[in-house]
This record gives C-alpha cells, structure tokens and sequence, in this order.
C-alpha cells in the first residue's frame, strides 16, 4: 500500500507546487505552516508588505487543511467508510472544474486581441 501512496504524492506535489507564483506542499501542511509564521514574522517585526501576502495565502492553506480533516472526521463519524465517495465526487467536481478553467485560458491567450506581455490582469 506504501509504494502506490507514495507514488501518488509524489505526483501531487510535483503537479501542483505554486500558488500566486509561491511553493508550497499539498500533499502535508507543515512546510506551509512554516512559511505562514515566516511571513507572519516579517509582516509585523519588519512591515514587509510581501510577507504579510505571503502569510494569508498560507494561513489559508493550512486553515483549509485542518477544516477538511475537521469535516472528514465527522462524516466518518455519519458515513463511516462511505466518506470517501464524497470525497471522491469533491476531488472530481474541483479536478473538472480545474480543466475547464485551463482550457478557457489556453483559449483566451489564443485569441487575436491577446497582447503578450501585456497581461491586463484577467488570469490572476
């Protein structure tokens, strides 16, 4: 069971490793934990405009971390072992929804009124 689990992380956290064009691990959560305190830091002892957006985004990821392990263990609770479908389904919705926002903007930097090099601001 290891090797497969492995491999799959593995491919997780090389497939999705930036958010707003910072790293961060997916697949645990105390490399983010580390950079939310860092930016934290730098936000209040050194006023680093930088590090306070660096601090949300990673306060978000690991707060969204603890509430889907919060959520999970309650459904268990309801669900028991049928808790996994749901997740199952979230992970698909979200993966599909992912794909069709790429495809939207593979196609927007395909159209004619696209000027590379001077993004307007809409795939931010």
């Amino acid at each position: 069971m290891v090797p497969p689990l492995a491999f799959g992380m593995a491919m997780l956290n090389l497939a999705f490793d930036k958010i707003e064009g910072m790293g961060y691990n997916n697949v645990f959560s105390t490399g983010n934990l580390k950079k939310a305190v860092t930016g934290w830091c730098a936000y209040f002892l050194e006023g680093d405009r930088q590090g306070l957006t660096a601090a949300v985004n990673y306060t978000g990821l690991v707060s969204a971390f603890i509430l889907g392990a919060l959520l999970s263990a309650v459904l268990q609770r309801v669900w028991g072992t049928t808790t996994i479908w749901g997740a199952s389904v979230l992970l698909t919705i979200v993966s599909g929804l992912y794909a069709f926002l790429l495809y939207r903007r593979s196609q927007y930097t395909k159209s004619p009124f696209y000027r590379s090099g001077q993004d307007d601001g809409h795939l931010d």
